[in-house]
């Protein structure tokens, strides 16, 4: 089944800030770019860190001028402090950043991005450890603009082969709008439901309309004869 990676999506070249960067140009840099966050690198094109718009909200709610917390601040409650504080890009950063690899699928990189509450990902080269891209959420969902025709090919050709009990000559496929049709027959109800499950995890599947009824229900063991 096809799998896009994170190379063909992800943005190149990608616009960075300098570690020293005074706060002042950083904020100039993310209006003027029109985007709402920026990695952070040091000379050789590492990355360092990402600034975001988030990160700039302590500073604009002037959290520096209020007046000292309890002495055992949480944890947030201490960063958005130092955020409040911060010069440079370098010390607004959130660090380490998040990074993902070109060779990534986007399913990983989009598990990533939810289980880290994050909008993208700096893509940094596994061998050299440089900046090679970003990602966003906007890139990921590229896929699901997958051309119809494209989504049943895939089905047809990596999905149905590989699914025990499920004869292609016994199964018909219709793709419109991202949502696929698949009616017939196939052997056990296992086998129905494995079908479904992997046309889901297909690139580009929206939803999936199951029409498909079987010869056997196989969720029970079969009782002997003369039993």
């Amino acid at each position: 089944m096809k799998r896009t990676l994170v190379r063909e999506v992800m943005t190149t070249p990608v616009v960075t800030a300098e570690e020293t960067m005074p706060l002042r140009h950083l904020i100039a840099l993310l209006y003027a770019s029109g985007i709402g966050a920026v990695p952070v690198t040091d000379p050789e094109h590492r990355v360092l860190g990402v600034v975001s718009n988030a990160d700039l909200t302590p500073k604009a709610a002037g959290l520096l001028a209020a007046p000292p917390g309890p002495l055992l601040e949480f944890r947030r409650r201490r960063r958005e402090r130092r955020q409040a504080a911060a010069r440079t890009a370098g010390e607004l950063m959130t660090a380490p950043a998040v990074t993902t690899i070109p060779a990534a699928t986007i399913e990983q990189a989009a598990r990533i991005m939810s289980r880290r509450r994050i909008g993208r990902l700096p893509v940094r080269d596994p061998l050299t450890g440089r900046l090679a891209g970003i990602v966003t959420r906007s890139d990921l969902l590229r896929v699901c603009l997958r051309p119809c025709d494209q989504i049943r090919a895939d089905i047809e050709a990596t999905v149905l082969p590989c699914i025990p009990g499920a004869d292609p000559g016994r199964v018909a496929i219709a793709v419109r709008d991202g949502v696929v049709m698949i009616a017939g027959r196939v052997e056990t109800r296992s086998a129905a439901l494995r079908l479904v499950t992997a046309i889901r995890q297909a690139e580009g599947v929206i939803q999936v309309d199951d029409r498909l009824s079987y010869d056997v229900d196989d969720r029970y063991p079969a009782i002997p004869a003369g039993f």
